[in-house]
């Protein structure tokens, strides 16, 4: 998150934007109050037994505190079923003409993803 957040603030002027996708948890953590996103990511507490209600105001309270610089929203089962999505995180990158032309499972590899990014904003 911290990787996407700094990429989205670093090319966003550029045509660039973030959209953060979930689904449901019965179970999640909620980071910390205090310090810069990192700090308050790595002092987490863990909530468990939440209905989708709950996880709606759990989502909500986990952007309040972390602050990430795009919006997040939940989708749902057949959203995600249509996108093959393997496993989280998992990053689409869509070209300006809605084509997905990468996609990565698990998160890192800030700089492969920063080159694809940069690629297809100089794309006509």
């Amino acid at each position: 998150m911290p990787g996407l957040h700094a990429l989205h603030n670093k090319l966003s002027k550029e045509g660039f934007s973030v959209l953060g996708v979930t689904k449901y948890f019965n179970s999640g953590s909620l980071p910390g109050e205090n310090g810069d996103m990192k700090a308050r990511l790595s002092k987490t507490t863990s909530v468990k037994d939440m209905d989708e209600k709950a996880f709606g105001e759990h989502l909500k309270t986990f952007h309040e505190r972390v602050q990430p610089s795009y919006p997040f929203v939940v989708a749902s089962r057949e959203e995600l079923d249509a996108y093959k999505v393997p496993g989280y995180p998992t990053l689409f990158v869509v070209n300006k003409a809605g084509v997905i032309v990468y996609v990565q499972v698990g998160g890192g590899r800030e700089a492969v993803l920063e080159a694809v990014i940069q690629r297809q904003l100089k794309a006509k």
